[in-house]
């Protein structure tokens, strides 16, 4: 028994659910190594993630960061509300993430530096069921609970520079690491006589890239912005003990900022992802596939408080989910908004967001989701 209950747990090292996606792994966007967090700012966020390319608080775009203009520090906090629909059965939960923490300052007038961590990809979820066994004669029962804590995160230390008027260039250097905490208790209804086991197992990650960016302005209310990032070697380790190895994710992205007037920003962005490099760091049941995103949002500045403006935003946006649900595809749409408000004039800001995220797959599963994010800007 003991060696079965080590093969489930290994199962889990290499990402492999059970049948039903409600039942592998409790949601429909939690599969596979977790649900991808995009490196968004909570600003950002709440624009649908079109404001990400030219966002000096987003990890995408290393050139968005002379926006942070004098030093700041960031922080931010992520929790999701989700509901999940299967057949006639519903399941609730709620998730708390701290999104990111972000510091960054200038150097002269031409240089700035930043360093940052963002949420990669968070695996939180739990899953309980009912099943049985034969043990010799006897056919027991029992309820087993598996659940997983933790999730990835991308460090990013960065500069730009500030080639031209009109053209900044920013490049970076990316370490994510990570744990997933798994455990599996099974409880036997005849517990007296087969008693509850219970197994812990941690999962560590490692890997590297590297990433580079521009942000053009060729006319006074007219902006583009790309960036790329190469994906490294990463790593899985359990207990210490490496076990597979693949690659990070690259990723490239474009966006476009337009002021039709004096303090409104249309913008529109698209994302690539090439999850499947991840492939081979888990088992064939956690293959990623490649993923577009599309988000279009726009801010508008609002009255006024210690001569700093209220932002507004809001925004859409739409994307695959890398991991599959039960081997069917999963969907995301998001409708976001948001506001930022000046506490202490230039010196605070404080940046509010709420997404609602309708994700759905072929499947008789269903999930509905509200996120809400919450960031602090203190400059001193």
């Amino acid at each position: 028994m003991r060696a079965r209950l080590v093969q489930v747990v290994l199962l889990a090292v290499g990402c492999v659910g059970f049948a039903a996606p409600v039942r592998g792994q409790g949601t429909l966007s939690t599969q596979g190594f977790g649900y991808p967090l995009g490196g968004l700012s909570t600003r950002a966020a709440a624009t649908g993630g079109a404001l990400s390319e030219f966002d000096h608080l987003s990890s995408r775009n290393p050139a968005a960061l002379t926006l942070w203009g004098r030093t700041g520090l960031y922080v931010q906090y992520d929790p999701e509300f989700r509901s999940v629909e299967s057949g006639a059965a519903t399941d609730r939960t709620t998730t708390s993430r701290f999104g990111a923490i972000a510091a960054g300052f200038t150097v002269g007038e031409r240089w700035s530096i930043g360093v940052s961590s963002h949420a990669f990809l968070d695996r939180s979820w739990a899953t309980n069921f009912r099943s049985g066994q034969r043990l010799g004669d006897d056919s027991v029962s029992y309820a087993e609970r598996f659940s997983s804590k933790g999730g990835i995160n991308d460090n990013r230390v960065a500069v730009a520079y500030r080639l031209h008027p009109k053209v900044v260039l920013g490049a970076g250097l990316h370490l994510l690491s990570g744990e997933n905490r798994l455990n599996l208790v099974r409880e036997f209804d005849d517990s007296v006589r087969y008693g509850t086991l219970t197994r812990d197992i941690s999962l560590t990650y490692s890997g590297t890239a590297a990433s580079a960016g521009i942000v053009v302005s060729p006319f006074r209310r007219l902006a583009l912005a790309g960036s790329y990032r190469q994906g490294g070697s990463m790593k899985l380790r359990v207990v210490d003990t490496l076990r597979t190895e693949a690659n990070v994710p690259s990723r490239y992205g474009v966006a476009v900022r337009l002021e039709p007037l004096s303090g409104v920003s249309l913008l529109v962005g698209a994302d690539r992802t090439e999850w499947s490099r991840m492939n081979g760091l888990g088992s064939a049941s956690a293959a990623a596939q490649d993923t577009w995103e599309y988000s279009a949002g726009a801010q508008f500045a609002g009255q006024r408080l210690r001569n700093t403006p209220w932002t507004y935003s809001v925004g859409y946006r739409q994307r695959d989910l890398p991991f599959a649900a039960a081997g069917v595809p999963v969907t995301e749409k998001l409708f976001a908004g948001g506001l930022g408000i000046p506490i202490a004039g230039p010196r605070g800001m404080l940046e509010l967001a709420l997404q609602r995220a309708v994700r759905e797959a072929a499947t008789a599963t269903s999930e509905r989701a509200w996120l809400l994010s919450v960031g602090f800007i203190v400059r001193p």
